[in-house]
C-alpha cells in the first residue's frame, strides 16, 4: 500500500473554550499535557508511525514555545515546517496556507486532537482504492452534546461515502462523529476556493469543503478502531489523561 509523506497540523487556534484552565496563559492549548507529554507530541508521533516525513506545522499565538519544543522535528525522526497564521480563519482557510508547498495526498491531523489506535490501515485503503479526494476518520458517539458541539457525518447505506457533514449541529441526524484526522488529495485546495464562510463563526469550515466534494460523490467516512477525544475543554483533557492511563 502506498504510503503518504506528507502532514499538515493546524495548531494555531487560541484555545477559548479550554481558557479556565491557568496552564493556557504560557502555553497554546496544543501543548498542554497528557501525563508526561504535549497533546502536539502524540499527534506528531502519529503521523510518523503512519509514514509521514514532512509536517507543515500550522502556528499561531505562542508559536515561540512549540517551536522551541519541536525544532525541525530531527527527535522524532521527521522535517517539522512552520507556517505561521495571522489571522484564523477556519480549518479550511489553515489547509490552505499549505497549498503553494504540496502537490501530492497529504494527511491532516488536527493539533488538539487524540488518536489512540493500533492503525489507520483501513483510512489509507479507502483512500487509495476508490481514489477518494478525502477520507474522514469517523467514531460511533453516544453524546449528544459532543456531537452538537463537533459534527456529525451521515454515510450511504450501501458505501462509505459521505451523504451529509453538518458542523456542531443544532440536532444531531446521526451518531458518527466527524474527526480531525483526514486524508487528502490535492484537489482540496479548489474546493477550498469554493467554499463560503460559514455564517456560524465567520471562517470557512472544512466540513462545509468536505460537503462540497461530498456532493461529487468522491468523500468517505470510515471508523477508526481506537478511541478519539478533540480536546476542546478541560473535562475533554481529563478524559483524555484517563484514556491515556489505561
Amino acid at each position: 500500500m502506498k504510503k503518504i509523506k506528507i502532514g499538515v497540523i493546524p495548531a494555531a487556534g487560541k484555545g477559548n473554550r479550554i481558557a479556565e484552565l491557568p496552564l493556557t496563559r504560557v502555553l497554546p492549548k496544543p501543548m498542554l499535557p497528557i501525563l508526561n507529554k504535549p497533546i502536539l507530541e502524540y499527534v506528531i508521533e502519529n503521523m510518523k508511525n503512519i509514514g509521514v516525513e514532512t509536517i507543515y506545522l500550522i502556528v499561531g499565538q505562542k508559536k515561540e514555545v512549540i517551536q522551541e519544543y519541536f525544532q525541525n522535528g530531527k527527535d522524532w525522526n521527521v522535517n517539522i515546517k512552520y507556517i505561521e497564521q495571522k489571522e484564523l480563519k477556519g480549518i479550511a482557510h489553515t489547509i490552505s496556507l499549505t497549498r503553494h508547498f504540496i502537490d501530492e495526498p497529504f494527511v491532516v491531523i488536527l493539533g488538539d486532537d487524540l488518536t489512540v489506535t493500533k492503525s489507520l490501515n483501513n483510512l489509507f485503503e479507502t483512500f487509495w482504492k476508490n481514489r477518494a479526494w478525502v477520507v474522514e476518520g469517523v467514531v460511533a458517539e453516544n453524546d449528544v452534546e459532543t456531537l452538537k458541539k463537533t459534527c456529525c457525518v451521515v454515510l450511504k447505506e450501501d458505501s462509505l461515502k459521505i451523504k451529509r457533514i453538518i458542523e456542531k449541529p443544532v440536532k444531531p441526524i446521526s451518531n458518527l462523529r466527524g474527526t480531525g484526522v483526514y486524508l487528502f488529495d490535492p484537489i482540496i485546495f479548489e474546493f477550498i476556493n469554493r467554499t463560503p464562510i460559514s455564517p456560524k463563526r465567520n471562517e470557512i469550515e472544512i466540513t462545509d469543503t468536505i460537503g462540497l466534494m461530498a456532493k461529487k460523490e468522491r468523500a468517505y467516512g470510515v471508523l477508526i478502531n481506537g478511541v478519539n477525544i478533540n480536546i476542546n475543554t478541560l473535562a475533554d483533557l481529563i478524559r483524555a489523561t484517563k484514556v491515556m492511563l489505561r
